[in-house]
């Protein structure tokens, strides 16, 4: 059985300059195999750019793909004739305006390709142990598999020793009754903590790309965990160029302080502003209903700055 080796990439997010480090530094490191695990866009701009690096790689290399939660949001939103699950359109603003740029900027071409996908895979080389992969979960796009009772039963029921996964943006591993979860971090919005109110903490992964590597030796997946330099002052200047700090101000500085820190600002913060405006209103609303302004307060509390 020869060794091998299976390049791991998630949640790119739209990250197209992340998207290609990584696509290099694996190419570099001669690996046999990619998996794709999902969220390839939304958030950062120009999803059409990371549509025709994932198509390049679909013709040139061995690719396994599968979707996310965002290439879910996608299709269904096409599938309600533009509207999302409430039989609301999205609109410009923080809540929503990402996900309206990168809905405009992908074509029917794009949007069939993500419906074609499935959400788990199965990669058994000949003579080596398989590898499960998915987004989420083997059942659902959204889950999380953080070692609750029914995460273990799913781990438990996989058809492979090792499972590898995306959608948590960090790199960790969860052993259980001689099976292993592996999360593969994140391409384009890696994190290595949630982001708090007051100043920012900048971590190690500042300006850092994320995927893993899973090499095949003496008949056992090891995992390798890797960082990746990239452009990330062009990830920055994107931001500004594509007018996504116009339509989703607060949106796009949360992907800026992302980049220079490394924490993820993308459930705390917006849940700040859902609370902000609870309390002042008294009544409970989804990030969607919530007003711009809201939004701003809390971006001054998380010292995230809407200033481009």
């Amino acid at each position: 059985m020869r060794d091998l080796t299976a390049a791991v990439l998630a949640d790119v997010h739209g990250n197209y300059r992340a998207l290609q480090a990584c696509l290099d530094y694996a190419q570099a490191r001669r690996a046999d195999q990619y998996l794709f695990l999902g969220d390839y866009i939304t958030d950062h701009p120009y999803p059409q750019r990371v549509m025709a690096l994932l198509y390049a790689a679909q013709d040139r290399l061995p690719c396994r793909f599968i979707r996310g939660n965002r290439e879910d949001y996608m299709i269904h939103y096409r599938q309600n004739g533009g509207r999302d699950s409430a039989g609301v359109p999205w609109k410009n603003g923080s809540p929503q305006g990402a996900l309206l740029h990168c809905y405009e900027n992908l074509t029917s071409r794009d949007v069939d390709w993500f419906e074609s996908l499935p959400i788990s895979g199965l990669w058994q080389p000949q003579g080596a142990p398989p590898i499960a992969y998915c987004h989420g979960s083997p059942e659902q796009t959204r889950d999380e598999m953080r070692g609750d009772r029914r995460s273990l039963e799913m781990l438990g029921n996989t058809p492979a020793e090792l499972l590898v996964k995306g959608h948590n943006h960090r790199h960790w591993m969860l052993a259980h009754r001689g099976k292993r979860l592996v999360c593969a971090g994140s391409v384009g919005n890696a994190i290595d903590r949630r982001a708090k109110p007051g100043p920012p903490v900048r971590t190690s992964l500042v300006k850092m790309a994320q995927m893993a590597f899973l090499h095949l030796k003496q008949g056992r997946w090891q995992v390798e965990y890797v960082r990746v330099p990239y452009d990330w002052q062009g990830a920055l200047e994107d931001l500004k160029t594509s007018g996504l700090y116009q339509r989703a101000p607060v949106w796009a500085a949360m992907l800026r302080y992302n980049i220079l820190t490394g924490c993820d600002p993308f459930n705390t913060l917006p849940t700040r502003a859902t609370a902000l405006y609870a309390q002042e209103t008294g009544l409970p609303a989804p990030w969607s209903a919530v007003p711009e302004a809201y939004w701003e307060r809390a971006a001054a509390e998380f010292h995230v700055s809407t200033i481009f």
